[in-house]
């Protein structure tokens, strides 16, 4: 299946919180277009992760993704269930309103863009020097930097840094990440590694339409 459609439940601590996302990111399917409703099920998954980071600075981080989120689903209201993102993006590509307040294609920018946030944070906290000093926050500030920051005002930055600061060390998101389950660290960046690849080859897709229709504007 494209998507692991299974029932959202209170969280099962004793699975580690990348291995508990239901549902979850799961292959690409054959003609290369995004299923809509399981895309945006999916998003919604995501967003308990920023709870991990343990600070309420990044309450607004999870309200921005939620409302996006929220955006289009209410766009969709009234077209076909397996409507894909792409088809709806088209639509108003189509009657020229991907620039109207509120369109689907701002909430799609914006979810895109903190989507990406998350995936470079991601890929920095593992890939970088685990054990160095300030390893998290240097990931969260990067990935920030490469994807959100040019697109924020200053008060919005001020957020941000807020949150920045606030992230955990590394021992504390692997706790965090592990929760009651027995696995070990390393299990637990195998299965951040896993998300990631799911996670990127939908959100590779969504980048390329959005530019190719240049729907993605430089700041």
């Amino acid at each position: 299946d494209f998507f692991n459609m299974a029932a959202a439940a209170a969280p099962d601590l004793k699975v580690a919180f990348f291995n508990s996302i239901k549902p979850g990111f799961g292959a690409i399917p054959a003609e290369g277009k995004t299923p809509l409703l399981p895309f945006l099920d999916a998003c919604a998954a995501i967003v308990p992760f920023f709870d991990t980071l343990g600070s309420t600075a990044f309450k607004p981080v999870k309200m921005d993704i939620n409302g996006n989120v929220a955006k289009l689903r209410k766009a969709h209201e009234g077209k076909p269930a397996d409507m894909t993102l792409q088809e709806l993006i088209q639509s108003e590509i189509d009657a020229k309103t991907t620039k109207a307040k509120g369109s689907a294609t701002d909430a799609m920018l914006w979810l895109k863009r903190a989507l990406s946030f998350i995936r470079e944070f991601l890929t920095a906290v593992t890939e970088g020097d685990r054990a160095a000093k300030g390893s998290v926050k240097n990931a969260a500030t990067g990935a920030y930097t490469l994807t959100l920051k040019k697109f924020h005002g200053m008060l919005v930055k001020g957020v941000f840094s807020l949150a920045m600061s606030a992230v955990p060390n590394w021992e504390g998101l692997i706790k965090a990440l592990k929760r009651e389950s027995d696995d070990t660290e390393e299990q637990i960046v195998e299965q951040i590694k896993g998300f990631v690849a799911d996670f990127s080859a939908h959100l590779d897709i969504i980048t390329k339409f959005m530019a190719e229709n240049n729907l993605d504007p430089k700041p």
